[in-house]
């Protein structure tokens, strides 16, 4: 009997270490690299071509843009060719010699999803935190699996507020030559405006303090990823 009862504790000792790793094994078979060695070399071999250009230059290919005004900017398809060689062209401004192996690390690291940065203008600090984006795909709206912007957007010379954010959907289910419209949305303020009445004068007139509600506002970035590297 106790030999029996110490072979069940046994197996299931054996089937827990088991599952274990072959949580492993799936794991690293889901974060493996999604760009092969070869492209992986010709991604550096071209970031490190563009050493000393703009970052903002430099990503212009994977773009789409649709101007300069409130609610518009532009988006940039960070595919995994572009975050490869984005990170050999800053260690080369840097006088470093790009690693592979944290280049390849680095694009695994996003292997599960497709990924965009977004730079979009507003005219007023707090937009970034209203900013709304999905994916619409076949007709199917996909929300995001990761999302950042900043607290406040970044005043301009010109008077915009400057907003940069990214944002990841799954890559499950899109396939590599599907033409996808990522949505970006200002929803409007909830604050309301400040009417400060000051009467000196019989004929003084009402001044305003604050601004209006802003508008809601939308913009459409089509992209057929088949086109992007």
């Amino acid at each position: 009997m106790e030999k029996i009862r110490y072979y069940v504790i046994f197996s299931i000792f054996t089937a827990a270490i088991l599952l274990i790793f072959s949580g492993c094994s799936k794991e690293n078979i889901q974060t493996k690299t999604v760009i092969d060695d070869k492209l992986l070399q010709e991604a550096i071999i071209y970031g490190k071509s563009k050493a000393g250009v703009s970052d903002y230059e430099f990503m212009v290919p994977w773009s789409v843009y649709l101007g300069y005004e409130v609610g518009k900017g532009r988006v940039v398809y960070y595919t995994p060719f572009l975050h490869a060689a984005r990170l050999a062209k800053n260690a080369v401004d840097k006088h470093l010699e790009p690693d592979i192996n944290i280049i390849r690390k680095a694009v695994s690291s996003k292997a599960g999803t497709i990924n965009f940065l977004i730079l979009v203008y507003a005219n007023d600090p707090e937009a970034s935190r209203r900013i709304y984006t999905y994916l619409i795909y076949n007709n199917i709206k996909i929300e995001p699996v990761y999302k950042y912007f900043p607290p406040y957007g970044e005043f301009n010379r010109d008077y915009y507020q400057q907003i940069n954010g990214e944002v990841r959907f799954p890559r499950k289910g899109i396939p590599d030559d599907a033409t996808v419209k990522l949505c970006v949305e200002i929803l409007p303020s909830k604050k309301k405006h400040k009417e400060d009445t000051h009467k000196h004068h019989k004929d003084e007139s009402t001044i305003t303090d604050g601004e209006q509600a802003l508008e809601h506002t939308k913009s459409e970035f089509t992209f057929n990823l088949s086109k992007y590297r």
